[in-house]
Formats: structure tokens, C-alpha cells, sequence
């Protein structure tokens, strides 16, 4: 049965000489698999940049609910969206983002206002070259909270963040951040304005992680976060 709806690309692999399997986000399917034939040849209809991670697309699919692989009668680039080059954090930044969401999100599950959320983050990378500094730390406590363990607001004047119990807590323990990243953590919560060292920034960043494994949301074997960390400054 076709079907037409707006799509997120997130990641693809290589398939045979010509051809791709590719993760998609669809608005009215979720996520989905395609195998799309010969997009690496020069005389393919669909080019491969329609593939990169996070680009903005709407396509009619061929939906086999008997097959974890399915089919795309057409592909093309989303209209009334700005065209712009993004400048190489940008890149990266849609490269982490698209990452995470490969891991974290289900076949088949629709969740439209998740769908929405990716959809104009996008645009806001797309318009904006100098976007919120702290976005990928920023971007995880969005999505733990579409997934059900955004960390409680509740007792803020405690001194640490708690992983496992995601909240403040008095009494550090081995799975508390240090107090000086509790309180980071704390201004990004609350929305505040600030600059914060990039040391703290790649422990934050690498604690967020790890508390979405605690939560079991494991983002296991991503690697776009360390490069991001690099381009810090």
C-alpha cells in the first residue's frame, strides 16, 4: 500500500554495488528501513544527499508489513524549507543528532510531536549557524523527555544529580555528578543563560549518556558526541 508523508533521514549503509539501506522517520509510519536500489549509480532518480542525517524530505513509501525492508516510490527534498550550506558544527551537530535518534527510536512507532520537534530543529540548525552552545547536552534532556525520564525539577537546592534516581539529591554518591555539574545541570534545566568550560560540557555530555543507559535508553557505540567535543570551544 503506498502511502505519502514527511521524512527525517537519520543513517544509511551501504548495499551491493549501487545501492542503500537507509533509516527514515516518518511522520505517519515512525521509523522505518528502506532499501533503495541503485541511488549510487549516476543515472539514479534519487541522490544520495537526500540520505544525509537530518535531511528534511517528503516521500510516498510502499508499506510491506511483512518485510522489516521497505520500498520508496519517490523521494524529494521538502518544500518551503531554507536551502542553506550548513557550516561544519552544524554538520556534526545533525550527525549527533540523527545518531541518537537511530538508537533510541522503534520501528513503526508514530509519535508526531517528536517527529515535529526533529522537524524544526532542523530548521533552526539550517537558519541559525550559531546555535544554543550547549544543543547536543541540551537536545538529550529534550528526548529523555518524549521518552518518560526527563530529570525532576523537584528539589533543585539539593547539592548533586542523582543518575540512577534522575533528581537532586544531599548526599553524593557514586552515581552522582560532581556538585559543580549538578549545578550546570541545573541552569540548563531551568533555561538560564551561561558559558560553561568545555571540560564540564564533555561530562556533562558523557554523563547524560550514561544516564540514558541507566534508564535503558543505551545509546551504545556512538561516536559523533567526542567529535563535537573537539570543535568546543
Amino acid at each position: 500500500m503506498k502511502y505519502h508523508s514527511r521524512a527525517i533521514a537519520l543513517t544509511y549503509l551501504k548495499h551491493s554495488e549501487t545501492s542503500i539501506i537507509a533509516k527514515l522517520y516518518t511522520e505517519t509510519k515512525g521509523l522505518q528501513t528502506f532499501i533503495i536500489k541503485g541511488v549510487r549509480s549516476k543515472n539514479s532518480k534519487k541522490k544520495l544527499g537526500l540520505f544525509q542525517p537530518l535531511q528534511l524530505s517528503t516521500i510516498t513509501g510502499i508499506e510491506n508489513k511483512k518485510s522489516s525492508l521497505q520500498y520508496l516510490s519517490e523521494i524529494v527534498l521538502a518544500k518551503d524549507v531554507p536551502v542553506s550550506i550548513l557550516n561544519i558544527k552544524n554538520q556534526l551537530m545533525c550527525l549527533f543528532i540523527a545518531e541518537v535518534m537511530s538508537k533510541i527510536l522503534h520501528e513503526n512507532e508514530e509519535d508526531q510531536k517528536l517527529f515535529q520537534y526533529m522537524w524544526d530543529l532542523k530548521i533552526s540548525l539550517i537558519k541559525d549557524e550559531n546555535v544554543n552552545k550547549n544543543l547536543s547536552i541540551a537536545f538529550l534532556l529534550d528526548i529523555s523527555a518524549f521518552l518518560g525520564f526527563y530529570p525532576s525539577l523537584e528539589n533543585l537546592k539539593n547539592k548533586y544529580f542523582d543518575l540512577r534516581r534522575g533528581g537532586f539529591v544531599e548526599e553524593k554518591n557514586h552515581l552522582c555528578l560532581s556538585e559543580a555539574n549538578s549545578l550546570y545541570l541545573k541552569l540548563l534545566l531551568t533555561n538560564k543563560e551561561f558559558d560553561m568550560p568545555k571540560k564540564n560540557k564533555t561530562e556533562i555530555l558523557n554523563s547524560i549518556i550514561k544516564y540514558y543507559k541507566l534508564h535503558e535508553h543505551e545509546l551504545k557505540n556512538i561516536t559523533s558526541h567526542s567529535i563535537i567535543n573537539e570543535f568546543r570551544k
